[in-house]
């Protein structure tokens, strides 16, 4: 297969962020000669070794791409539904799993870990795995992080609040329960 044919492929069955695994069963060849091949094809750059996306790709998409299951979060998440006019610098990605920050395309991703017990309220939007609004919140006032974005979000009366109201029951914290219903009684 040729570098032109590879990547009709690819567009035509809209993927953009796959492993090396993916490509040697497209090329129908072995990882070695995929490695290879992909380290060749300009259109193709690598995020971590054996993920490779196309120009394609969101970051959100290859943020989400790099740990299973994970999804973007905090304000990243705020961001991506035009919660906050904060412009962050950082992917925020929460998994079950722990991973070192990376960097693609100038933008740094930080995976956060969380308990498994925690990974709800999250779905696939535009190929790419986020949290609710509601969760992203939840999140953030569970990791300490970005707090008083948190509460200005809430304050504004954007969110779901029965919704975020369960969130915070889920999470089993009750420092985040009392934080909500205080915040609505205002």
């Amino acid at each position: 297969m040729k570098t032109y044919d590879f990547n009709s492929f690819l567009l035509k069955n809209n993927i953009h962020v796959f492993t090396l695994d993916d490509a040697a069963r497209i090329l129908a060849k072995d990882k070695h000669y995929s490695a290879i091949f992909l380290a060749r094809d300009k259109r193709i750059k690598k995020a971590i070794r054996g993920i490779y996306y196309t120009p394609e790709a969101s970051i959100y998409e290859i943020a989400t791409s790099i740990i299973s299951p994970s999804y973007v979060s905090l304000i990243s998440a705020l961001r991506f539904y035009n919660l906050t006019e904060q412009i962050p610098n950082t992917v925020y990605v929460v998994s079950k799993k722990q991973h070192k920050g990376i960097e693609v395309n100038g933008t740094k991703i930080e995976f956060l870990k969380i308990k498994p017990s925690l990974m709800y309220g999250y779905a696939k939007v535009d190929d790419a795995f986020v949290a609710d609004p509601e969760k992203a919140v939840v999140d953030m006032l569970y990791l300490g992080r970005f707090e008083e974005y948190a509460l200005e979000v809430i304050e504004s009366g954007k969110l779901n609040y029965e919704k975020l109201a369960k969130y915070a029951e889920l999470s089993g914290s009750k420092k985040i329960i009392k934080t909500v219903k205080k915040v609505n009684l205002t």
